[in-house]
């Protein structure tokens, strides 16, 4: 019903107010130059018109002959340029989003009225010294690739989805810190930074990725930019239908098998799942108000299986997607846009991390939408104004555990592979968790022309940007976690609570989320100079001021920072053909609301773990694996753990604690409180015109990143009480650049080509490193803090955090695609090819060590008894440990080739219906992404001291201590090493595999689509 109403709204406020236009990221804008007899000609009319512009808009050429036209729906233009007594000249000429496309133009002197018309223009890529990729809905249509956002962007240069659970790295940067917009507002996620899908694929028009150089307008991001706009309506009436088409069986199987057992993956359920779309578009009032709608319907069945224990299970996702936009012009200069997208997921069986039993998936429903309005005021044909208000809206609702006693509520982990067991993570009765943010712009464009420095066309505006986050994190549903060992007998999975080291954690939150803001105020400026022929360029800067809130409504930040944007072409024969740009930029992230949350006592989860020196259930023997003793049922051992627990204290009595993190009480904020991390880029570029039909560029890219999260923590931070009346050790949450480092260096090479207006070519590579110490993601935590300033004396020797290759580092990576348009009687075909191909990604063989005995890392009682809870390497606070070179591991080179073909049949008008199928991995390529990387499963990821020994796995050696600050630990390789020497560590058995099948690239994979154009 609100959905309704708010709609009904949007459509009285575009029907009252009138417009067309767009703002920030949703347009393009065409510039050019006239000349005469090759002498700049001022005073000519430069006309444009387009399917995608309502009206038509109109220059009058400067003093150097030179024109601008701001703020332009993307789209096929036709341009005329005249002046009396002249002969007057059209063109054609493709704008592309957030790009600058040119349209020069030669009058000559004519006795008699006529015109010529050119088609002839240069590449957009090469206009400007920003990298950019543009990809069109037709350009998606014609090859075998994702039609998600996400999924479209794999095709640029310099983009992986290396990140955690897959995500997009962006030429180095970390996944959350890239920048997505559609239709101007931002959608990323608040807390992990990924795209919400705030999309009908059919809708798209275009998608625009930014990700070098680019303008002073975009902030709050240091990987890049991706910009998407919906389509519009228009003159004509249009729209579609589709039905998707996906099986589970249409997917071969991997090639895993149980590393126990033997088992190979279960056989992928027969279950067809249609993705519906339909869309429509057209006109109110020709060319004053149109109207555009879309929707879409997918009920998905996915197979999958839990970790380990491989009990198949159906993950049902039932998603309804609509959108509505209105575009509208009152009168030729000034016009508006509003929209409104909606999408709806209600989800079963779904999955937080890895889990080995039915009993920890959930059911959740995750609403989401966005509305905006873009007002546009032509003042002068060199002045445009621009203003953009929007929101949007994303929510958990339910996603966690349905009970909240003690028995059915907790949550049970493994201390060696961290699986989730018995109850689903979070609380599924709990308020729902909202991630909002809204956004006030506005914009300014002016163009000048004259005759001594040229011409500029300037952008200036005001930003006012904000990330609104009203989440109660509960942890489980009764506010507790067990650890201990998982014990697998084949069929069942029992809980084996270690009386050595198991935990009893408890996760409370002391005060209900008042919702956090976090503001980013921000003024840019940004000039494009063209001096001459030759020479033109970027001038730019940001200045941000950030903010933020926590959701205890404390000051957590007030920064700011000016970003400058530098940029310069050259052009080496003055005619666009060969150009050598080079770019300076500084970007600055905005604060993340994670991390500002980290001192909130409100919404925020503390986290206290109890040492459990309870009685050993379900003990095993580690040699076999198997119980000794008859199993005790899951629910009696939760029983038992907790009527010891209770018996000694419980949480308010208890004092042997492991770690404590509580918020507001543990961590505290350095004087000034955090600002956001930055990252420095330099690029060096050339670009060459193939004719008209094509481009050849090629980009050297540096960065750098800076002012890290960090927690310091050490003898001199002081200390508090907890609630349990222990001592706990202060931290302080700030920025570093101390013994940290990211860095990127990049080569890129990307080209297009189009012959006889039915092959089109293109493909791109990078070579790539990206090295440093700083990952500063994880699987489940998309921010966290990062250096070794907590507990230095335990934690700064050399093999703590070395630098080497990240794990997003892939060195080389290439996309070639090209496909064809072929008629045959009563249609066409099409048929598409791509061919992916890259270079493994790094991992390394890193743990967590003990380090509960000061003696062994040659600590002073002094430093050791200045601390209340020194780290132990156990689950509540985790020494690392790089047993090989970061990033000494690479998986295989992963290829795959992926076909498509589709026929279409013309009807009466413009109506046809057409029929495609894809092929994607066609020759079954099956290599390992995402491998095991444990360390010595046999000495439960701990390397141990003089009083804790553990055998190997073919029992021959038992290994010793070492010094982490002055030893170097020695490997054991089971029947390689001498059982007669001195060990220190071995990789668990499995290390380097794959450990679920998941861990595979995508098999070949069928998909199918069938639908009608009109």
């Amino acid at each position: 019903m609100k959905s309704t109403l708010r709609f009904a709204v949007l459509v009285a406020l575009v029907l009252l107010v009138g417009a067309s236009a767009f703002a920030q990221s949703t347009t393009g804008s065409l510039i050019g130059t006239v000349t005469t007899a090759g002498a700049p000609l001022p005073g000519a009319t430069v006309s444009i018109s387009s399917p995608a512009l309502q009206g038509y808009r109109t220059a009058v050429t400067g003093a150097n002959g030179d024109y601008s036209i701001a703020a332009i729906p993307p789209g096929t233009y036709s341009v005329t340029v005249s002046l009396e007594g002249l002969q007057q000249v059209n063109r054609r000429v493709e704008v592309r989003l957030a790009d600058t496309a040119r349209a020069d133009a030669d009058l000559k002197v004519s006795a008699v009225a006529q015109s010529i018309t050119v088609t002839a223009s240069s590449p957009t890529v090469l206009e400007t010294p920003q990298v950019s990729t543009s990809l069109t809905r037709e350009q998606v249509e014609a090859l075998p690739v994702g039609r998600t956002i996400a999924q479209r962007i794999q095709l640029a240069p310099g983009v992986n989805n290396e990140g955690p659970n897959n995500q997009t790295i962006i030429n180095g940067a970390p996944s959350y810190d890239n920048l997505y917009l559609i239709n101007g507002v931002v959608v990323n996620d608040s807390i992990r930074g990924q795209p919400e899908n705030l999309f009908i694929e059919d809708a798209i028009q275009e998608t625009t990725l930014l990700t070098g150089g680019v303008s002073a307008e975009y902030g709050r991001f240091t990987g890049g930019v991706v910009s998407t706009i919906t389509k519009s309506g228009g003159n004509e009436f249009s729209g579609s239908l589709r039905d998707n088409l996906t099986n589970p069986s249409w997917t071969r199987e991997t090639a895993f098998h149980d590393p126990v057992s033997g088992a190979a993956q279960p056989k992928n359920v027969s279950k067809q799942n249609s993705a519906y779309e339909g869309t429509a578009g057209g006109y109110l009032l020709r060319d004053r108000l149109w109207f555009f709608g879309a929707g879409r319907k997918f009920n998905q069945s996915i197979d999958n299986v839990t970790t380990r224990t491989n009990i198949p299970y159906i993950n049902q996702q039932n998603n309804k997607r609509y959108e509505g936009k209105l575009t509208g012009q009152i009168t030729s200069k000034l016009s508006l846009i509003g929209s409104y997208i909606h999408n709806n997921t209600d989800e079963v069986n779904n999955r937080f991390g890895n889990v080995v039993d039915l009993r920890s998936l959930s059911v959740r429903q995750l609403p989401n939408w966005l509305e905006d309005f873009h007002f546009s005021g032509v003042v002068t044909s060199n002045l445009l104004v621009e203003a953009m208000y929007s929101r949007r809206y994303f929510a958990f609702v339910g996603g966690g555990g349905p009970k909240d006693d003690l028995i059915n509520g907790t949550l049970l982990r493994d201390n060696t592979t961290a699986r989730r067991m018995w109850a689903p993570t979070f609380c599924g009765t709990c308020d729902p968790k909202t991630r909002n943010n809204k956004d006030y712009l506005a914009k300014l464009n002016y163009f000048l022309s004259t005759k001594s420095l040229g011409s500029h066309n300037f952008v200036t505006g005001y930003d006012d940007f904000h990330e609104l986050r009203h989440e109660n994190n509960y942890q489980s549903g009764s506010n507790f976690r067990l650890w201990g060992d998982f014990v697998y007998d084949g069929s069942n999975v029992y809980f084996h609570p270690d009386p050595k080291n198991g935990f009893v954690s408890f996760n409370p939150i002391q005060q209900l989320s008042r919702t956090s803001d976090v503001a980013t105020k921000s003024v840019f400026i940004n000039d494009k100079w063209d001096l001459s022929n030759h020479f033109s360029f970027n001038l730019g800067a940001r200045y941000d001021k950030d903010e933020a809130l926590d959701q205890t409504h404390n000051s957590v930040a007030s920064d700011r920072a000016v970003s400058p944007r530098l940029g310069v072409i050259y052009d080496i024969t003055g005619n666009g053909r060969d150009r050598i740009s080079a770019n300076y930029a500084k970007y600055v992230s905005h604060i993340d609301s994670g991390i500002a949350d980290t001192v909130s006592v409100a919404g925020n989860p503390g986290s206290i773990y109890f040492n459990y020196r309870g009685p050993e259930i379900n003990a095993f023997d580690p040699k076999t694996g198997k119980l000794i003793g008859a199993p005790v049922p899951t629910d009696q051992v939760i029983k038992q753990v907790f009527d010891w627990f209770n018996s000694v204290g419980g949480t308010s009595g208890y004092k042997s604690i492991d770690s404590i993190g509580v918020p507001g009480l543990t961590e505290k904020l350095v004087s000034g409180g955090i600002k956001p991390p930055h990252m420095n880029e330099t690029t060096i570029g050339y670009g060459h015109q193939l004719s008209s039909s094509g481009y050849v560029r090629a980009d050297l890219i540096h960065r750098q990143w800076g002012d890290f999260y960090t927690i310091f923590r050490d003898t001199t931070t002081g200390q508090n009480v907890s609630p349990a009346g222990s001592k706990v050790d202060v931290g302080l949450v700030g920025n570093t650049n101390n013994g940290l480092s990211r860095r990127y260096n990049g080569v890129q090479f990307q080209s297009a080509y189009r012959l006889w207006n039915r092959l089109n070519l293109g493909g791109n590579y990078t070579y790539s490193q990206l090295k440093g110490n700083v990952e500063g993601e994880t699987f489940n935590n998309a921010t966290v803090f990062v250096g070794n300033n907590e507990y230095p004396e335990y934690r700064r020797f050399a093999q703590n955090i070395p630098v080497g290759y990240l794990n997003e580092d892939i060195r080389h990576r290439a996309n070639l695609f090209g496909n064809v348009d072929v008629r045959v009687p009563f249609g066409s075909l099409n048929f598409g090819v791509l061919e992916r191909i890259h270079t493994g990604s790094p991992y390394s063989a890193v743990a967590s060590i003990d380090t509960r005995d000061p003696k062994v890392l040659g600590i002073p009682d002094s430093v050791s008894k200045a601390y209340a809870t020194p780290p132990t390497g156990g689950t509540g606070s985790p020494v690392n440990y790089f047993f090989r070179d970061r990033g000494a591991f690479r998986t295989p080179t992963v290829s795959s080739t992926d076909l498509t073909l589709a026929y279409t049949l013309p009807l009466r008008s413009r109506a046809n219906i057409f029929v495609r199928g894809d092929l994607i991995n066609a020759f079954n390529q099956q290599k390992v992404e995402f491998p095991a990387t444990g360390v010595g499963s046999v000495v439960e990821n701990r390397v141990y001291t003089k009083r804790q020994k553990a055998k190997s796995t073919d029992g021959l050696v038992s290994f010793a201590a070492f010094n982490p600050f002055t030893g170097t630990p020695v490997e054991y390789i089971p029947g390689v090493s001498d059982p007669k020497g001195t060990y220190n560590y071995q990789l668990d058995p499995n290390f380097g595999k794959s450990t679920n099948k998941d861990a595979y690239q995508l098999p070949r994979t069928y998909r199918a689509a069938v639908g009608i154009r009109f």
